[in-house]
């Protein structure tokens, strides 16, 4: 894993339990994730969305994040890439 990039109210919670070993970012929303995995990826790598809690304060259902994560890809997809 690359970066780990963490949205909603457990965000500080995970960063702090996988502790400096991993490079953690806290975003906010799902917009400025994807923009950040998007920087951070390189051409071939895969972004992968992985709920690892419920997100009930963010989204109405797991339907609706996958909805708001396919607009945000379709959002930064379109721009040129940016270099880190």
């Amino acid at each position: 894993m690359k970066k780990l990039v963490l949205i909603g109210e457990a965000a500080d919670a995970i960063r702090d339990a996988v502790g400096p070993s991993v490079d953690a970012v806290i975003a906010n929303g799902m917009d400025e994730a994807v923009a950040a995995a998007w920087i951070a990826a390189d051409p071939g790598d895969v972004v992968l969305l992985s709920p690892a809690c419920a997100s009930f304060d963010m989204f109405k259902g797991y339907a609706h994040r996958g909805e708001v994560f396919q607009a945000a890809v379709g959002k930064v997809t379109k721009r040129k890439r940016r270099t880190r």
